[in-house]
């Protein structure tokens, strides 16, 4: 314990800190890093693995697609929602602007509506007062209802609007429909609002208007000594457009945005039809993006991009093998961790720092080291795949992998028994001997050939070949023949061969 005590007179009470449980939080929070890295790269390796074998799936062998083409068509596909998403954006801004323009129109009906009632009110109050002689008084005409607004056809994607002229009655050529959307465009792309204006009742009054004072013009034209008919009439004109300037700025904005809806009708087509065009090449006949299934992988693949972003995505483009080996490395890891994490529950002070550190590498040596052991064929965990190919399954090389990590000692022995075991050397350990009291020892015991060999674990013809001399007894079986004697070696056994 390391304690450090401040005291000065006067001061307050000395404080004290206490190192262990300040190394306790670190190693705990050390561990908690380390079981989050490692649970975020398994995710990323076995979500890898996985894809790989999606892409070895049955329904795409036609396709004949590998990780390096699904990796440009996920590029295309990338750009293809890029432009998508450009168009739909420039689609909603050019609905929204019609809408606007809808909302508009309601309020220009009003005041054109509102403005022609006032003025026809003071031409039909004053008309007495300006109109002399010889000008006969007219009664202001009825205005000329609007035509009405072209339906709109089935599959157009835009509103028909009409515009106005200097002659409302000629509805051929005053009123014009807007252009429409494309002839087919996509179903997909039809657009969301459709906005229709249509004109107002009072669309043609400025006409009428006209029409009423030309005609008191044409009447003067053949009279005689009409000045003061004509002056008055001017005024009275005068006076009358004064009132119509509001309906007269109404309808220009009416016009404007008559304009404005077909240039964004036009726009919508060309935007749909590029949208169509652009779904079109993507699936074009023959390509495999054309297939449903494989398009949906891509997709699997770019969202995977999307969010473990560019350098971790490219981990997909390993050879198998190499993800394995990491896979396998990791899970050891996460078997060292578990095994140390249960040591630190029990006894938070049983490890420090860089016993952790050694222990964590122990557990990768192993679990690395069993990778080559299951690929030399030593554990027998490989599985025969179609044809002549033999891979090794990456969930059997992951439980091996933690199973080795968790259990480092005793995989390590494991591995000692092993190598002895394949590179075993002559000389190593007792050397083989003569039991030349092996028959006097197994007769004052009272027993025989069989009891010694299944003492020693050996066949009953060894254990006769012992007694007859015909056989040395092995160094590893000597110390079992002396046990099953109940006499020491060296008056069992000798190294002088029988004569």
């Amino acid at each position: 314990m390391v304690a450090e005590t401040i005291s000065r007179a006067g001061a307050a009470p000395s404080f004290r800190i206490d190192w262990p449980p300040v190394r306790r939080e670190l190693i705990g929070l050390l561990l908690v890093a380390t079981f989050a890295a490692t649970g975020a790269v398994l995710l990323l390796l076995v979500t890898a693995i996985q894809f790989q074998n999606a892409l070895e799936a049955p329904e795409f062998t036609s396709l004949q697609i590998s990780t390096g083409w699904i990796r440009q068509d996920v590029s295309y596909l990338e750009n293809y929602w890029q432009e998508r998403s450009a168009i739909k954006n420039k689609l909603a801004e050019a609905e929204a602007q019609k809408f606007a323009v809808g909302q508009r129109g309601a309020k220009i009906r009003a005041d054109m509506s509102r403005t022609a009632e006032v003025t026809r009110n003071f031409i039909d109050l004053n008309d007495t007062a300006y109109i002399l002689p010889p000008l006969k008084l007219h009664a202001f005409p009825t205005p000329s209802s609007p035509p009405p607004l072209p339906a709109i056809e089935e599959g157009r994607g835009a509103s028909q609007l009409q515009r106005s002229s200097n002659n409302p009655q000629d509805t051929s050529a005053s009123q014009a429909p807007a252009e429409g959307a494309a002839s087919n465009p996509s179903p997909a792309a039809a657009t969301k609002y459709q906005v229709a204006i249509p004109p107002p009742i009072s669309y043609g009054f400025g006409n009428t208007v006209d029409d009423y004072f030309d005609a008191y013009y044409a009447e003067l034209a053949g009279s005689q000594n009409a000045d003061a008919a004509r002056k008055s009439l001017n005024t009275f004109k005068v006076e009358t457009y004064k009132r119509m300037e509001p309906y007269f700025a109404a309808r220009a904005q009416f016009e404007a945005d008559s304009s404005q809806i077909r240039g964004l009708n036009v726009e919508i087509a060309a935007l749909e039809s590029q949208a169509k065009q652009l779904d079109d090449k993507s699936q074009a006949k023959g390509t495999a993006l054309a297939d449903g299934a494989y398009w949906s992988l891509t997709e699997d693949f770019m969202t995977f991009k999307s969010l473990v972003g560019e350098t971790a995505y490219n981990i997909i483009a390993l050879p198998r093998m190499m993800l394995v080996l990491l896979l396998s490395i990791f899970m050891g890891i996460l078997g060292s961790l578990i095994y140390i994490t249960r040591d630190f529950q029990q006894d938070p002070d049983r490890r420090g720092f860089w016993g952790i550190v050694f222990r964590i590498g122990l557990g990768a040596g192993v679990a690395f080291a069993l990778f080559f052991f299951a690929a030399a064929g030593m554990l027998a965990m490989a599985q025969t795949k179609s044809g002549a190919q033999s891979d090794m399954s990456p969930y059997l090389i992951a439980f091996l992998g933690i199973t080795g990590g968790y259990l480092s000692d005793r995989v390590t022995q494991w591995m000692r028994e092993m190598g002895e075991s394949a590179f075993k050397i002559k000389g190593d350990g007792p050397p083989d001997r003569w039991a030349v009291g092996l028959a006097e020892g197994l007769k004052a015991s009272g027993l025989d050939g069989v009891a010694l060999a299944s003492s020693a674990g050996v066949t009953a013809a060894d254990a006769d070949a012992w007694v007859a001399l015909t056989k040395p007894v092995p160094g590893d079986k000597q110390g079992l023949v002396a046990a099953f004697l109940r006499e020491h070696p060296s008056r069992v056994f000798t190294d002088i061969a029988p004569g």
